[in-house]
């Protein structure tokens, strides 16, 4: 069985991307979920949230770092229990949100490069 990417659905032993660039600009950066009610806008407390969708990683592993979203650290612990995202009013389309911001910020300053743009 293969999820919507062809790859295999738990892929144990494989080892996700890394990029420590783009974990530390998460560090400080503004909270991109902004839970209404949890989010703290300290960006002291930010840092990467790897956003777990449509079964990229096995139980207990990480996704590539691509799929980092910046957040703070309330936000964070809301984003890793599912079980708490409707008390948080809390939905996939924030979660795509978020990482889309996230994503952007990391074209605007070099970290992520469309094939033909210039650098």
């Amino acid at each position: 069985m293969s999820n919507l990417c062809g790859r295999p659905i738990y892929q144990k032993g494989l080892k996700p991307a890394k990029s420590m660039p783009i974990r530390s600009a998460s560090a400080q950066a503004e909270c991109t979920l902004r839970i209404p009610g949890i989010c703290t806008f300290d960006p002291s407390r930010s840092s990467g949230c790897h956003a777990r969708f449509f079964n990229f990683a096995g139980a207990a592993q990480k996704v590539d770092d691509l799929f980092l979203i910046d957040g703070c650290d309330a936000c964070h612990s809301i984003l890793d229990q599912r079980s708490k995202w409707a008390d948080a009013a809390l939905g996939w389309d924030d979660v795509l949100r978020a990482l889309m911001l996230s994503q952007q910020r990391r074209r605007a300053s070099g970290l992520i490069l469309l094939r033909g743009e210039a650098a």
